[in-house]
Parts: structure tokens; C-alpha cells; sequence
């Protein structure tokens, strides 16, 4: 994989004003915006959700998503392919965790509180300045 085109797509999805995640929504793509918990560079992409969530139930009946990265300022934005992973590993949970979420559970063990990771196959990413298209396949 050329060393470049991964980091430049790890440096989009940072810089992101925005990133949307996209799921089966009964036959139609339905996105909404997530905040990035935390990314390895392997294409894993983890995101925090509510277990009674809308995505939760979609990501259930088909694991196959994406996500979107827009960095506006930048002038760039990206794509991840994968499927969804729902985890509710007491470990991690609590590594990941955020005070800030506090409004939306009670702590890294509340029952609701679960994380979304996505597993990225292939990533594909937009430079407006050069007006080009660069792929990254991530292997297993």
C-alpha cells in the first residue's frame, strides 16, 4: 500500500469538520453525524452509540456501512467501506470513554453505552486542489 495515500487519508479524517456514517435504513442509505472516537491506521474506525439506537438495529440486519469525512477547509473529503462491529467490551468502553458524554449515559458501564467499530476494506479519498481520486485497500 503506498505509505503516502494512507497517510494523507488518516490526516482527512482527522482534520474532518464532519463525519457522517452511513447505514442500510430498511433499503435506503441513511447518514448522521458521528464524532470519531478513536482510529487505527489497520482501517478500523471506532464510534460511541446508544444500543437502543436506530443505527444499532440497521447495523444488525446489515453490518455492510460507510463512512464520510468531509474536510471542508481542506478541501478534501473521504470515504471508509466496511462493516460494523457492535462492542460491548467493558475494557474498552471504559478506555474510550469521555466525560463529555455524561449528558447522554451515566459512565463507561451503563447498559446503553456501546461502541461502533467499523472495519474498514477500502477507503477512498478526494483532493479538490488536484482534482484527484486516491484509493486505499486496507488488508485483513
Amino acid at each position: 500500500m503506498d505509505e503516502e495515500a494512507e497517510r494523507k487519508l488518516w490526516e482527512i479524517v482527522e482534520e474532518s469538520e464532519i463525519a457522517l456514517l452511513i447505514t442500510d435504513g430498511e433499503g435506503y442509505p441513511r447518514m448522521r453525524p458521528m464524532t470519531v472516537v478513536a482510529y487505527e491506521e489497520d482501517g478500523n474506525i471506532w464510534f460511541a452509540t446508544s444500543k437502543s439506537s436506530r443505527k444499532v438495529e440497521e447495523v444488525g440486519r446489515n453490518p455492510r456501512a460507510s463512512a464520510c469525512f468531509l474536510n471542508l477547509e481542506g478541501g478534501a473529503h473521504a470515504q471508509l467501506f466496511g462493516e460494523v462491529e457492535i462492542v460491548d467490551d467493558p475494557e474498552l468502553k471504559k478506555e474510550l470513554w469521555d466525560e463529555e458524554w455524561g449528558e447522554y449515559w451515566e459512565g463507561p458501564s451503563d447498559p446503553d453505552y456501546a461502541l461502533l467499530a467499523l472495519h474498514g476494506t477500502r477507503a477512498e479519498y478526494y483532493l479538490l486542489d488536484e482534482d484527484e481520486l486516491w484509493v486505499v485497500e486496507f488488508s485483513d
